[in-house]
C-alpha cells in the first residue's frame, strides 16, 4: 500500500469514501450512493473540493487501486458540516473500501493528514464520530480527544 496527494481526478472516488464514512455500518437498507451522497447534510461535503483554501486529502492505492480516502477542510459559522469547531479547524473525514478495513489503512491516512497539517501551520484537526463506530479507538490511538458529547456521536479534537 502507498499513500499519494490525492488529485482532482479522485473526486469521484473521494465522494465514494464518503459514502464509506457516512454509511459504514452493515446493513440491507443502506441507501445507494446517489442516494446517499444527495442527503442534504451529505452533499456539501465535498462540494468544491479542492477549489478552497486550505483543501488537503491523500488516497490509499493497493497495486494501482484506490481503496480508501482521508481529507480536511475548513468550514465556516455559515456553511460547515459535522465536526465543525471553528473557522481556524478543519475537520477531518476518512473512509476506507470495506473490504480494505482493520488493516493499518486509515491510521496510515490520519498520520499523512496530520504531517501535511503540520507543514501548513494547521495547529488543530476534529472530527465527529459516532459512539458505536470502531473508528473512534483508532482516533483515540492517534492523539484524538473527545471534546463534546453530541448525542450518539462524539466531537473529537487532536493538536498538531
Amino acid at each position: 500500500m502507498h499513500l499519494r496527494e490525492s488529485k482532482q481526478s479522485d473526486i469521484p472516488f473521494l465522494r465514494e469514501m464518503l459514502y464509506e464514512a457516512v454509511f459504514w455500518r452493515a446493513s440491507d437498507d443502506k441507501p445507494s450512493l446517489a442516494e446517499g451522497l444527495a442527503y442534504p447534510e451529505v452533499s456539501n461535503a465535498l462540494a468544491g473540493f479542492g477549489e478552497r483554501d486550505g483543501d488537503a486529502a491523500v488516497a490509499a492505492v493497493i497495486d494501482s487501486i484506490p481503496v480508501g480516502a482521508a481529507w480536511y477542510r475548513f468550514w465556516t459559522d455559515e456553511s460547515n458540516t459535522r465536526g465543525y469547531v471553528d473557522e481556524s479547524m478543519p475537520v477531518l473525514a476518512i473512509g476506507v473500501h470495506s473490504d480494505y478495513r482493520h488493516r493499518g489503512i486509515g491510521g496510515k491516512m490520519v498520520d499523512w493528514l496530520v504531517g501535511y497539517a503540520a507543514k501548513h501551520s494547521v495547529s488543530k484537526i476534529s472530527l465527529m464520530v459516532a459512539k458505536d463506530n470502531y473508528a473512534m479507538n483508532l482516533y483515540r490511538q492517534k492523539g484524538f480527544v473527545e471534546c463534546a458529547d453530541i448525542g450518539d456521536s462524539l466531537l473529537m479534537v487532536r493538536e498538531v
